[in-house]
């Protein structure tokens, strides 16, 4: 088996320019279908647009607040940005009745393993933003935010690349394992997993499971870099940003010529505008950037 393992090797993809001011988010917010109110911070892409999308999830115990070091990266290669508060964290913290925080706290394996509905309202949140290009989908979690995306992306066949910063093969009662072989069926997506020495365990379990997933080991920044869990690598591990950036960019791929569209849970496309497309319910609507990246997931074409 050939796993892909990433050294500190310049990537192909340069540098990117980072701006010197400050982005100021709009603030998001949405219900899920299970009536969950989440709240993120909203950063619409700047210049060219359709824009791809990235939606970011963070760690437990954490909040939207940890990816401010990445979010300017993003910007700059040209990202609409969507971090969000995971239910029981931050300012996601209704309806009372549901005691998100106590049940975040008490590491409710229920709680955590429906946190797709998260992602889920994230996605639909994004669809009525102008300017967001669907058909180029990334999602970015770090620890148990890298459980939520992947459970999500094995569902969504959509999303194209998942970045996971210190990745576990179970956090909080979520089984990555199972949903690594999921997402592994539907076509060459991308996945890096990224982590620090002292945690490369389960990237090595994970990318036996996914064979085409990329690994990065990262080299400490610091004496105790070995141990630099999820976003505290920012600031922390040089690179991390541009390697992140640069592995989306490339997988993300080029803006569409011909995207169509399919059933979230279908097994056909339509191209984008035609009739087929226009019956599509808009909740589960899905935009792939060619019939070939639709085939690659597992649909085929309405005639």
């Amino acid at each position: 088996m050939f796993i892909r393992r990433i050294t500190s090797v310049a990537l192909a993809v340069a540098t990117l320019p980072m701006s010197a001011r400050a982005l100021e988010p709009k603030t998001a917010a949405f219900k899920t279908k299970d009536d969950v109110e989440i709240t993120g911070d909203y950063y619409p892409a700047a210049g060219q647009t359709p824009s791809p999308v990235v939606i970011l999830l963070h760690m437990y115990r954490s909040n939207r607040a940890a990816w401010k070091p990445l979010v300017p990266h993003l910007h700059e290669a040209g990202f609409a940005v969507l971090a969000i508060d995971l239910r029981g964290h931050g300012d996601s913290v209704k309806p009372r009745a549901q005691r998100l925080v106590t049940r975040a706290m008490d590491r409710d394996p229920v709680l955590f393993n429906a946190m797709h509905n998260d992602v889920y309202g994230a996605y639909d949140f994004l669809t009525r933003q102008p300017g967001c290009d669907m058909s180029r989908l990334a999602l970015v979690g770090a620890s148990v935010g890298g459980s939520v995306a992947l459970d999500y992306a094995r569902q969504d066949r959509s999303v194209d690349v998942v970045v996971w910063m210190s990745p576990g093969e179970a956090y909080l009662g979520v089984d990555s394992r199972a949903h690594a072989k999921e997402f592994a069926k539907h076509g060459k997506r991308g996945l890096l997993l990224m982590a620090a020495p002292g945690e490369r365990r389960d990237c090595d379990i994970l990318s036996e499971i996914h064979p085409d997933a990329t690994v990065h080991i990262t080299e400490p920044g610091r004496k105790d870099g070995d141990k630099v869990h999820g976003t505290h690598m920012f600031g922390q591990v040089e690179d991390v940003e541009r390697r992140i950036v640069n592995f989306l960019v490339a997988h993300v791929g080029e803006p569409p010529t011909k995207p169509v569209a399919g059933d979230l849970n279908g097994e056909t496309f339509w191209p984008v505008g035609s009739d087929g497309d226009k019956k599509l319910a808009p909740q589960t609507r899905r935009v792939f950037s060619s019939a070939d990246e639709a085939k690659s997931r597992g649909y085929k074409p309405s005639n």
